[in-house]
């Protein structure tokens, strides 16, 4: 059985997929923290359709996850050192242990700009499949509100899942 934490994982994973394929316009609908925004009520069906997207997104983000793997290790470079790399270039007070190589760089430089590529072209099969379940952004953005907002739905969600 799917635990409560696992369909709650799930959902924000999918909110932050949403996030990653619809980016600025989403933000530009969401409501304020504040606000308790006003959710029309999800049908039966359309939560059927909203299970598939969800399923299909999360296959998305598995595979993804599987190739920027492969991409990583492809370069000789551990997903540790990878990361650690990534984080020394995003905040430069950070300090390596050891310093970077200019293989290592050169590595880097090059899976980064493979992982780029497979980040645009997962988040297009993302958008594509929240688009075959005929959903747009901002119904799609509710139900996900929804979900989070009443348990009731979200254990219907979660037995849909199981």
């Amino acid at each position: 059985m799917m635990s409560q934490m696992r369909i709650r994982t799930m959902i924000l994973s999918l909110a932050v997929a949403v996030f990653l394929v619809f980016g600025a316009p989403l933000m530009a609908q969401m409501p304020d923290l504040g606000e308790q925004p006003e959710v029309e009520e999800v049908s039966d069906e359309e939560l059927d359709r909203f299970v598939t997207a969800l399923q299909a997104v999360e296959q998305i983000q598995i595979e993804t996850q599987a190739t920027m793997t492969e991409a990583i290790e492809a370069e000789g470079m551990s997903e540790e050192r990878f990361s650690q790399i990534h984080s020394a270039q995003q905040n430069p007070e950070m300090e390596l242990g050891d310093d970077v190589t200019a293989a290592e760089e050169e590595a880097y430089e090059s899976v980064l700009a493979t992982l780029m590529e497979v980040q645009q072209t997962a988040q297009g099969d993302m958008q594509d499949a929240v688009a075959e379940e005929g959903f747009d952004v901002q119904r799609f953005n509710e139900i996900i509100i929804a979900i989070q907002q009443d348990p009731e739905l979200a254990q219907q969600v979660q037995q849909m899942l199981e």
